[in-house]
This record gives structure tokens, C-alpha cells and sequence, in this order.
């Protein structure tokens, strides 16, 4: 009977050319010239590079971003599309359903009393429009718009102020009036650089309405 571990183990040609080929691809890569290792570093260090870069440029112009909406919140830069205003303080004007008759302008400067003896303070100085909105549509609604712009002799529109909520009239400005209701006193609340001479006031029954101008001076 043959012995089985006396007999010699075969290899396969096809096995031999796969030790084969992986040794030399092992020479290969140790025999690399080093400078197509060194290319291959830099080119890798080139793209970590240009990626450090860009994520602190995109940082930069986020922080942009944030620092222009801050600024936009006092001035609004942007050109209007405004009619010449025609009427006046103590005058009827409408712009979808609400009623607005502005019946003065006030100049507090630079601080104004607030709620429960709290003073604000204007990053410039405050500027009052003292309106009364009448609802004369079918459904309630606030005058509490954003979209109230102030206007001064060199063409530059104001936002209101966000103090507005903490003014002692701050109610009036946010509370829904009824159709054929009337809010007298509403108080539209701006801060503006010292010395700006506001000349028209641009009142809105929403952001998309056409609105109407009214002068102040």
C-alpha cells in the first residue's frame, strides 16, 4: 500500500504564476523611484491644502452673510418701486384693507421710555409715525408689518425698529383688528443715523401690497 506522506505534493502552473506575479508587483513597489512617492505625497498634501482653504472662505462668507443681515435690520438699502406721495399727515389713505391716516411725526432722539420704566436705546435715534389703521376688509388683522418703510432725502428706506415690541404702545402695533375697527395711535417705531431728514413714509396692508406714501414733511 503507497504510503500517502510519502507522496510528493504537485503545485499547479497557474498557482506558481499567481506567487509569481505577486512577488514582483511586491519588488515593484519597493523598488518605486522616491520621487513618485514624493509626487504622490504632495499632490495629496496640495488637495488637504485647497480644502482647508475653502472651508475657511466659506466660514468667512457666512460670517458676511450674518453681518449684512444684522445691518439690514436698521437700514434696508435696497431702491423701492415708490409713486410720488401726494398725501399728507392728517390725510385718508388705504392699501388693501386697511385704512391709514398718519396724524403726526415725533423725535424722541437718542433714548425713548419703554415698558414698566424701561429706557431703549436707538443705535442713532428714534424716529415716531403715529398712525391710525382702520380694517376695512373681512378679515382680522395686524398692523404689524415689517414692510412699514421710512424714507429719508437721499432715497434710503428704514425698517422699524425692533424696540418696537417694548415700547408702552407696543399692543397696539401687534393686536388683530376686527373688520370696521379702528386702532388710533399706532405707533411705527424707526432708528436712524442723527440728523436724517425723513421726508415720506411708505405704509403696507401686507409685504406684497403695492403700498401707499404719505409725506412727513
Amino acid at each position: 500500500m503507497p504510503d500517502p506522506q510519502g507522496t510528493p505534493t504537485h503545485e499547479s502552473p497557474s498557482s506558481k504564476d499567481a506567487r509569481a506575479q505577486v512577488a514582483t508587483t511586491a519588488r515593484r513597489k519597493a523598488n518605486r523611484p522616491w520621487f513618485k512617492t514624493m509626487r504622490f505625497i504632495l499632490s495629496l498634501a496640495v488637495i488637504i491644502l485647497v480644502a482647508i482653504i475653502w472651508g475657511a472662505n466659506r466660514r468667512g462668507d457666512l460670517g458676511a452673510s450674518h453681518g449684512a443681515k444684522s445691518s439690514s435690520q436698521v437700514t434696508v438699502t435696497k431702491a423701492l418701486p415708490v409713486k410720488a406721495a401726494t398725501a399728507r399727515i392728517g390725510t385718508k389713505v388705504r392699501d388693501g384693507q386697511f385704512e391709514f391716516v398718519v396724524t403726526g411725526v415725533e423725535h424722541p432722539g437718542k433714548t425713548l421710555a419703554g415698558k414698566v420704566g424701561e429706557t431703549l436705546t436707538a443705535n442713532g435715534e428714534f424716529v415716531i409715525v403715529v398712525v391710525n389703521v382702520t380694517n376695512l376688509g373681512k378679515q382680522d388683522q395686524a398692523p404689524n408689518c415689517s414692510c412699514q418703510y421710512l424714507m429719508n432725502d437721499k432715497g434710503q428706506t428704514f425698517k422699524p425698529s425692533s424696540w418696537i415690541l417694548r415700547t408702552k404702545e407696543a399692543l397696539k402695533f401687534v393686536q388683530m383688528i376686527t373688520p370696521g375697527n379702528t386702532v388710533n395711535g399706532v405707533l411705527m417705531l424707526f432708528d436712524v443715523a442723527p440728523g436724517t431728514n425723513v421726508v415720506n413714509i411708505q405704509l403696507h396692508d401686507s409685504p406684497v401690497s403695492p403700498g401707499v406714501n404719505v409725506k412727513l414733511s
